[in-house]
């Protein structure tokens, strides 16, 4: 299964404890400084099923600073720790509303910041305080609660009513491996393809009313912010072809304007199993492995 949206705590580790001690009177205090928290990062992968990792735990931290010792030793910092989140994830600080985006595979972003450590009381020492009894405490990571939200980054978008052929054309043009089936619903979640290193996303079907929360295809509406063409998919054996056609585009305009100004191809789907006039007008008729052919020279 596909986690597209969690909710998680990262934090920064925190910093180490200073040292108080004392080597000698006459020396006086001899106590190390404690070592810096460690940092936090996010950072991209290919991999879609990334978010799967955090549908268990929700608490991250890097590793806290080591306390000071004596002889002025200075703690050790404490590692950093990398989190691994998808191409296309929208991290959204759910306290500031800062918004970072995730949008190419080589992308490192520092989002939480390690606690500063301690200072021992060697290092407080000072004229007027020459035997400082005490060390500093470290102080803590920097603290974030985040919203991970996957939006699929995808050259084409295949959308549509359930049982529209989406799956099954996925298939055809591409070594995807889908599941479908005559009924609704049969795709749970995103399928994507590769065609001429163009990725295609299978968009779980839509319904009317998906935009108000109606039916599955409200989770998957955002994945089609990000794609580059929509690839509209209306059943030929439809009782109104034209009727479904503008239901989706309804949906679309209503839980974001800015999808109805997206390039658009639409496809006749299952025009195998009706007469040729009945989708008169729309443009591509997927019959047969010509037809197939065609509309891969199209993408490509």
């Amino acid at each position: 299964m596909l986690v597209d949206e969690v909710v998680i705590e990262v934090s920064g580790g925190h910093g180490g404890p200073g040292k108080a001690s004392f080597f000698k009177k006459e020396i006086g205090p001899d106590g190390g400084n404690g070592g810096r928290g460690g940092d936090l990062y996010l950072e991209a992968t290919t991999d879609l099923f990334a978010l799967n990792r955090f549908s268990g735990k929700k608490d991250f931290a890097a590793e806290n600073g080591i306390p000071g010792g004596s002889n002025k030793r200075s703690g050790v910092d404490g590692g950093d720790l990398t989190l691994k989140i998808p191409v296309g994830t929208d991290v959204t600080d759910l306290e500031s509303g800062e918004v970072f985006q995730i949008t190419s595979p080589d992308q490192k972003i520092l989002i939480t910041k390690g606690g500063i450590g301690g200072l021992g009381n060697a290092e407080r020492k000072n004229s007027r305080l020459t035997t400082p009894l005490y060390a500093q405490h470290g102080l803590p990571g920097q603290h974030r609660k985040l919203q991970l939200q996957l939006k699929l980054i995808a050259d084409f978008g295949l959308i549509g009513l359930p049982n529209a052929g989406k799956s099954s054309l996925l298939n055809a043009l591409t070594a995807a491996q889908a599941k479908v089936a005559d009924y609704p619903f049969t795709t749970l979640e995103p399928n994507l393809g590769v065609y001429n290193n163009r990725i295609i996303a299978d968009i779980p079907g839509l319904i009317e009313g998906a935009s108000t929360g109606r039916g599955l295809g409200f989770r998957f509406l955002k994945h089609i912010e990000k794609v580059k063409v929509l690839l509209h998919c209306v059943a030929s054996d439809s009782d109104d072809p034209k009727r479904d056609y503008k239901i989706v585009r309804e949906e679309l305009g209503k839980y974001n304007s800015e999808l109805l100004n997206k390039e658009e191809i639409i496809i006749r789907t299952k025009s195998d199993v009706c007469k040729p006039t009945k989708l008169k007008g729309l443009a591509v008729s997927i019959l047969d492995d010509n037809s197939l052919a065609a509309l891969g020279r199209l993408l490509g």
